[in-house]
């Protein structure tokens, strides 16, 4: 274990692990443009670009997605040109990380999260996610359908990997029964098939979104995401969709219009970090 663990996130100490996020997005984007691979900011660092030019005051990570080709071609080059500062976090190079998307970290620095605490990652740096974005059915029904399998799966892997479940005692009680009957890799191999499954109707409907998480506000035509352009972040520039009003209104609604001071706050639940030997003033 690094040496100087902090587990209290001072304001200070957030605005700090922005700055490696950044630091780390930058690379990101060089190794993207080199390589002519598509990428957007996305979710809460798509609004904090458009709200505030940076991140969001309170946010504690930072998203990006890519069209399913593009994230394919990045794993590939990955390993390799992000260099020996970054790791590339995907179920292929870390056997105890399972999800559908993968994670640029920081080598030697820690920014953990609870719902990792108990999980025997490689790698447990700072980081950025980078999501991979599917061919999703035209069918509503078809949509929905799909969407509350996959929640489910989802779910029971987060409880048999992290036990983390929630604290509503029905879906508690039904998340413990169902995992009791089912196994790990058979839940991970059953996401991989999807995505096959998925990408094979590619051309075929108009309509992505991200595996991970497949709810409604994810749901988008394709159109939406087609074209990117650079905008403002911090001090400098990365990719946004160029219908980023259609894709915020989406995914928040009346985005402009700031939460209670109440809400202003961070939902990553960081329980411990060590920034190493970055320090950005």
């Amino acid at each position: 274990m690094m040496e100087n663990i902090k587990t209290e996130l001072t304001r200070e100490d957030l605005r700090q692990a922005q700055k490696i996020m950044l630091y780390i997005m930058k690379r990101i984007h060089a190794v993207c443009v080199e390589h002519n691979i598509k990428y957007w900011l996305d979710y809460g660092t798509l609004l904090g670009a458009i709200r505030h030019d940076g991140f969001i005051p309170w946010d504690d990570d930072m998203d990006i997605c890519m069209m399913r080709e593009d994230y394919e071609k990045f794993c590939k080059i990955a390993p390799t040109a992000l260099g020996e500062e970054f790791f590339w976090q995907t179920k292929d190079t870390d056997p105890a990380f399972w999800p559908e998307m993968g994670k640029v970290r920081l080598n030697d620095t820690v920014w953990l999260e609870r719902g990792w605490a108990a999980v025997p990652l490689l790698n447990k740096g700072f980081f950025v996610d980078i999501f991979p974005i599917d061919p999703f059915p035209e069918s509503k029904l078809k949509a929905i359908c799909l969407t509350k399998k996959i929640k489910l799966y989802n779910t029971l892997l987060l409880y048999k990997i992290n036990h983390l479940c929630t604290p509503k005692k029905i879906k508690k009680l039904i998340t413990i029964v169902f995992s009791a009957f089912t196994i790990k890799k058979c839940l991970i191999n059953y996401l991989g098939k999807t995505v096959k499954k998925l990408n094979s109707l590619s051309g075929k409907t108009t309509m992505v979104s991200k595996i991970f998480d497949t709810s409604v506000s994810n749901w988008t035509n394709r159109d939406v995401l087609d074209k990117v352009v650079l905008k403002k972040f911090e001090d400098t520039e990365f990719f946004i969709p160029e219908k980023y009003d259609t894709r915020l209104k989406q995914i928040f609604g009346d985005y402009m219009k700031l939460p209670p001071e109440d809400k202003r706050y961070g939902h990553h639940n960081v329980i411990c970090f060590n920034f190493g030997k970055y320090n950005f003033k």
